[in-house]
């Protein structure tokens, strides 16, 4: 036991030392990044300002003698702008030399590895300004749930239907999303793919789906079932135009406009189609001898294996109001289509 105390005290104190090392190296490496950034971003910004001055003397719209003292100009402006910004970044580097040589450099702690790749993934840092600057392609982390019903179930072929399902619906997936213009948040494509699965509930608990050859009705079981329902789930690739109608933000230190999404009212239109992936319906009961029984039937039931048709969601910030409705069929050879109706909260993590 001793040993054992103390081969797991030296491998954490050994894994604290790497963590060390390695969070030294990984800060040390994105200041001499932003170093670089800095130097050739300036210069790309003069080489443009210096063809545009060139421009206009080639125009006569400007003396050489006038081109060469504003090229001056620019070229002093812009190497004292290099100048601060790379001795910020060099005070931040001895800063963090002489914590590293100190051993008060701290472990940053790790977030969830999902979100943190994708807050990665999502921005860039100004070189400049220091400012997270949202990319034109990003992605989103998903998660939609509400209620669930089926529609078109009063013409007597499905006895007295099926009811409303409060939480019969659930998905969750990643998208994809473009902006359109690169000056604008307005107009967005998002696609991607999503796992999600519909519940459905007979009206009568004592109502269950039943296969008669290649129709599926629904019965009377003949005895009390306390719970029944009819579950199916999707392999999805939804698709939507969004309109994001958030605002340009404003960095007052560096009087800087820059995108951010997500920051005001968005609304989306589009559709999905689904891969019927597991179907299955749940029984709960008290048999014969009063013992408290679940069954789950897996079986097609006759199931259409693709659903598809519109969906749209329209909300504020992260926070939107989904609908779905499934144009496909449920079930492919009886006489009667229903059709079924999602409506939930959905949530698009950035």
């Amino acid at each position: 036991m001793k040993h054992t105390i103390l081969i797991f005290a030296m491998l954490c104190c050994t894994s604290y030392v790497m963590a060390q090392s390695k969070n030294f190296e990984e800060k040390a490496a994105i200041i001499a990044s932003r170093i670089d950034s800095i130097t050739t971003a300036e210069k790309s910004t003069l080489k443009k300002e210096l063809k545009k001055l060139d421009k206009k003397v080639e125009k006569n719209e400007m003396t050489s003698e006038a081109a060469e003292v504003e090229k001056k100009r620019l070229a002093s402006y812009h190497a004292k702008r290099i100048n601060k910004a790379v001795f910020i970044e060099e005070q931040k580097l001895q800063a963090l030399i002489k914590d590293k040589v100190s051993g008060q450099q701290e472990v940053e702690k790790e977030d969830i590895p999902i979100f943190t790749s994708l807050s990665k993934e999502n921005y860039y840092q100004d070189s400049i300004s220091g400012i997270k600057i949202e990319k034109r392609f990003t992605t989103q982390f998903v998660i939609a749930f509400g209620m669930h019903t089926a529609l078109n179930d009063d013409g007597g072929y499905y006895g007295d239907g099926f009811k409303v399902n409060p939480l019969g619906f659930g998905e969750v997936g990643f998208t994809f999303k473009y902006r359109l213009e690169e000056t604008t948040n307005l107009w967005n494509l998002k696609f991607g793919f999503s796992i999600y699965s519909d519940e459905i509930k007979p009206e009568h608990d004592n109502a269950i789906l039943v296969i008669n050859n290649d129709e599926t009705t629904l019965q009377d079981a003949g005895f009390k079932i306390d719970k029944s329902r009819f579950t199916n789930m999707y392999v999805s690739l939804p698709v939507h135009l969004e309109l994001d109608f958030s605002k340009p933000q404003y960095h007052g230190k560096t009087e800087q406009s820059y995108l951010r999404s997500q920051r005001g009212f968005r609304m989306g239109l589009g559709g999905y189609l689904g891969v019927r992936i597991y179907t299955q319906q749940f029984m709960k009961f008290d048999d014969e001898n009063g013992l408290r029984t679940t069954l789950n039937q897996q079986d097609r039931f006759n199931m259409n294996n693709i659903s598809f048709g519109p969906s749209a969601y329209v909300g504020y910030r992260d926070l939107s109001l989904y609908a779905k409705y499934s144009v496909s069929p449920t079930f492919k050879n009886n006489p009667q289509d229903i059709n079924t109706l999602s409506i939930g909260l959905r949530l698009d993590l950035n």
